[in-house]
């Protein structure tokens, strides 16, 4: 990714925010949780986790995670719904 410098200003609620090229190349989306701390004269912003989540929005399951999905979420999915349904049905039925 390269290297990108912008300005941002705080706005009189104390909010910044983060330019959409940043937010775009991060995969930052809203809800996105980050992090802040300081070193010395400088403010770092982190997303909170490197990981996701499985969250239900409007009925459905809704991976949201601020960095790029690297794994086949459909066939995770699969995977988890055959092993739960061999919990449930046990040996009777073979998957």
């Amino acid at each position: 990714m390269p290297f990108m410098n912008t300005i941002a200003e705080i706005d009189k609620s104390g909010r910044l925010v983060v330019p959409k090229k940043i937010r775009d190349a991060m995969h930052l989306v809203p809800g996105t949780r980050l992090t802040l701390h300081q070193e010395g004269e400088t403010i770092v912003l982190r997303p909170e986790s490197q990981g996701g989540e499985l969250i239900e929005k409007d009925g459905f399951l809704v991976w949201r995670s601020s960095v790029p999905v690297t794994f086949d979420v459909v066939a995770e999915i699969e995977r988890d719904r055959d092993d739960r349904m061999q919990e449930i049905v046990g040996d009777w039925i073979k998957l």
